[in-house]
């Protein structure tokens, strides 16, 4: 694809992320914990018919530009925070950059069950997405021939997925965090034992990252 190409993809993934942040129909509650509350309904997205988008929702007593900066998910020095307390993460790589807010990247994870899931590689365009009360990244699996898929990693697909850090009103320094994630993690594992997963997995990125927000000081309580 070229960059036109690639910016609409972008534009219609960030469209579709609008969509799952402010529907509110058929969403069933996945895990809820005293800090976060994960749903999932099913997909309509083209190749992930038969799986599930999850949504995941917290609030944080940081401003929002913490909050981004600790989610950053572009290669290179602005992903070390990223790196530092996402412990699934192994690898961030910047692949491309084809425009100032428009990247292809690839995420590399660390196996996990004991080495019976192996370690997965991601290569996705992204999209940084700013407005005056919000920021976050937005982003889809392509096909990048120019990083064709080391054998050491099974090449997983991210349908659109991407989290939002948002102002909430009458509450200054407060922010509202989402988090959507739609992965589909290739391999021989049963879809039933990924659905499973994903919930904890996902409400454990949030208190990780809560943890880390006190840890380095930026939570007010």
């Amino acid at each position: 694809m070229d960059s036109t190409q690639l910016r609409e993809l972008a534009n219609v993934t960030s469209n579709t992320l609008q969509r799952y942040l402010h529907d509110q129909d058929n969403w069933k509650t996945s895990k809820k914990t005293r800090d976060v509350l994960v749903e999932n309904k099913h997909s309509s997205i083209s190749g992930n018919e038969h799986g599930h988008v999850y949504r995941a929702q917290c609030e944080f007593n940081c401003p929002k530009d913490i909050l981004y900066k600790y989610m950053y998910p572009i290669g290179g020095s602005g992903s070390d925070l990223r790196k530092k307390w996402d412990k699934d993460i192994s690898d961030i790589q910047l692949l491309a950059q084809i425009a100032p807010d428009l990247s292809v990247n690839m995420v590399r994870t660390n196996s996990a069950a004991m080495g019976m899931i192996y370690p997965r590689e991601y290569v996705d365009l992204m999209l940084d997405v700013q407005g005056e009360d919000f920021m976050g990244f937005h982003a889809v699996s392509i096909d990048y021939p120019a990083q064709p898929p080391d054998p050491k990693f099974v090449r997983g697909w991210n349908h659109p997925c991407g989290f939002f850090c948002h102002d909430i009103p009458g509450q200054p320094g407060r922010t509202k965090f989402v988090l959507v994630v739609q992965t589909d993690i290739k391999g021989n594992l049963p879809r039933s034992l990924v659905d499973s997963a994903i919930p904890g997995a996902v409400a454990g990125l949030c208190n990780n990252l809560r943890q880390m927000l006190k840890k380095d000081g930026h939570l007010t309580r």
